[in-house]
């Protein structure tokens, strides 16, 4: 009777070990597949840096972006155009020149409000100082902003641009320096940001901007407090095509994004025109992003 007795409790410890086995394999199988859930609260506050920086990209690329396209109607040299077409960005906004061709200062004023593409609303004032002609290697500008806004997001700090471009390579180079740049929401929060980067515009025979590539770091902190470092470890690519279908962010290259003790890196794919983004955090997880969803 007693070795019986010990029988059955010995099935009954083997089946609760089993049972707890079980217990624990669905449990991993259920976080595996769980993106938000591995480390997890990773992938959330890791898709919101993805976000962040793409909105604070945006918002100072554009910048960038306009007061290129201003300095080459204004100073450009032969060859080079970026468009045949008047930038809608500019539609009712009033564009004045002091100086020459040569040097002087352009205000792109948006005044109380200036609607453009997919809803964009602009006012205020950028402020381009600059020497020398746009195409031309050696030439130099800065843009400062005079109460100036997209979106309800106030855009502050000295953004200075040097063309460091090789004579007759037929790409146009420039050495793009913002300190302590800051982007101020209506709810008072506000983001800083740092950038030290290179943007080369390729052009194609038609001597229009085809491809963008951009490289170098950014650092600062994002509108919620929180700190990043952010370094392109492969060149970013955006499409002139894609950027006509409404896709900003770049749709190659790999960046490195440093926040806290976390760290990912975002790979922006293989040139298709798409928001997707593979994230990989530093544990090895991947997980593809669309971003600005």
């Amino acid at each position: 009777m007693k070795t019986l007795n010990m029988m059955v409790k010995e099935k009954r410890a083997a089946a609760f070990k089993m049972m707890c086995v079980v217990i624990a394999l669905l449990a991993f199988l259920f976080t595996s597949c769980d993106e938000t859930s591995v480390d997890a609260d990773t992938s959330v506050e890791d898709q919101e840096s993805v976000e962040f920086d793409s909105e604070d990209d945006f918002y100072l690329d554009d910048v960038d972006d306009m007061a290129s396209v201003q300095l080459e109607i204004e100073t450009g040299s032969s060859g080079g155009k970026i468009s045949g077409e008047t930038d809608e960005r500019f539609s009712c906004a009033e564009i004045t020149r002091t100086g020459t061709e040569e040097s002087g200062t352009i205000v792109i004023d948006f005044g109380e409000g200036c609607p453009g593409p997919r809803g964009h609303v602009r006012k205020g004032k950028i402020i381009i100082d600059y020497s020398g002609r746009r195409n031309d290697p050696g030439s130099f500008w800065a843009i400062e902003f005079e109460d100036y806004f997209i979106n309800n997001v106030a855009i502050e700090g000295l953004r200075k641009v040097n063309n460091i471009s090789e004579s007759g390579t037929g790409v146009l180079v420039f050495k793009v320096d913002m300190e302590n740049g800051s982007m101020t929401w209506p709810d008072g929060r506000q983001a800083k940001r740092t950038v030290h980067r290179i943007r080369e515009h390729h052009l194609d025979d038609n001597n229009l901007l085809d491809r963008l590539i951009v490289y170098g770091t950014a650092e600062g902190n994002h509108r919620n407090g929180r700190g990043y470092f952010i370094e392109i470890i492969e060149p970013l690519f955006y499409s002139r095509e894609c950027k006509q279908q409404g896709i900003i962010i770049p749709v190659e290259g790999v960046k490195s994004i440093k926040h806290g003790a976390r760290q990912i890196t975002v790979d922006y794919g293989d040139g298709e025109c798409d928001n997707i983004v593979v994230i990989t955090n530093k544990n090895g997880k991947s997980w593809r992003h669309q971003v600005g969803n």
